[in-house]
């Protein structure tokens, strides 16, 4: 009788043209208080649900993508503007098709898009495995297309011209990114303790995936840090100096990478993103693609490649694979000839 009753006052309500949501939910709610068990109507807002979210996210990931899961939350609510405090059972995928094009708008390109629907995509998920809500709009957001920029990779002969134009620690640091194809951030933070000279090997955890490497040390990059170690300095990291400072910014290492390939006489390559924004196709991030790249070509399995470079995925160790032309070209040979 009681839910009767409930449903008919809000019958009342909607023939009078006052059903709100709001009033719609307290009716539901009521009735699940009256039945005395204990679930009780979740209603969180859009921005408590989000951040509540990205606090779980925080704590579990790596900083760097617990930062960039930061950045889509905090563009995402301001798409909202001021439906972020109604209940998240009002997103519709008209809301995040709104986000889309309010991310579009920055001259963003196609797979960081694609990435940005992913994350919130997440999140409802997780919200609908919760009960929050029944379906995630996220899913029916027609997701953009385009080939994401191509990265340019530099070849042993412009390694040389880079190690021979650095200055005192970045010789060091542009080796062990293109000998270990470690991330920036990483090889900063090499320490003499990852390091074993005897048997050859460095292990170090990737900062952004949390994976353990281990790895033989190529003998140039061994040759070199032999005459490091020769220094005997007792010093913790085998940068200290590189180890303190960030990769951002105008004095960041980026920059000061771009002004050591200006000044070997390197090309950056850049491009135009979305007819406007200009990228460059060689940053510190091309080591890394030369060093999986450089063993592509070489022969060497992708499986190999994967263990010494920790993608967890063989599509995105495509994405870091960039064959050159003589290993196409011996392969074309291969082909028995007609005649």
């Amino acid at each position: 009788m009681s839910v009767a009753l409930e449903f008919e006052r809000a019958a009342k309500l909607g023939r009078a043209g006052n059903l709100v949501e709001a009033q719609a939910r307290k009716v539901v709610a009521d009735i699940m208080a009256r039945a005395g068990g204990e679930e009780t109507l979740r209603a969180p807002s859009v921005n408590d649900f989000l951040n509540q979210w990205l606090t779980g996210k925080v704590a579990r990931k790596s900083k760097g993508t617990s930062t960039r899961y930061g950045v889509t939350v905090k563009d995402f609510l301001a798409s909202l503007g001021n439906r972020t405090a109604k209940p998240l059972t009002s997103l519709t995928t008209g809301d995040v098709e709104r986000f889309l094009n309010y991310r579009t708008d920055k001259k963003l390109a196609p797979q960081t898009l694609i990435l940005d629907i992913k994350i919130i995509g997440a999140a409802l998920n997780h919200a609908r495995r919760q009960g929050i809500i029944t379906t995630n709009p996220a899913e029916a957001v027609e997701l953009p297309t385009g080939k994401s920029m191509e990265r340019g990779t530099f070849t042993p002969a412009e390694i040389k011209m880079l190690v021979d134009t650095a200055e005192g620690e970045w010789k060091t640091l542009i080796l062990l990114a293109y000998f270990t194809g470690a991330r920036l951030s990483d090889c900063c933070r090499m320490a003499w303790a990852d390091v074993d000279l005897g048997a050859a090997t460095l292990t170090y955890t990737q900062s952004k995936t949390g994976e353990k490497v281990t790895m033989p040390i190529h003998t140039d990059l061994l040759a070199h840090l032999n005459k490091l170690a020769g220094t005997d300095k007792p010093e913790v990291f085998l940068m200290p100096h590189t180890a303190n400072l960030k990769s951002g910014g105008r004095k960041g290492l980026s920059e000061t990478f771009k002004r050591i390939m200006r000044d070997a006489g390197l090309d950056a390559g850049k491009v135009k993103k979305a007819g406007v924004r200009q990228l460059s196709r060689r940053t510190f991030h091309a080591l890394r693609h030369s060093f999986n790249s450089a063993m592509a070509n070489a022969g060497v399995s992708q499986e190999v490649r994967m263990k010494l470079t920790g993608h967890k995925t063989e599509s995105v160790n495509r994405g870091y694979t960039h064959h050159e032309l003589e290993p196409l070209r011996a392969a074309v040979k291969k082909i028995p000839s007609l005649g």
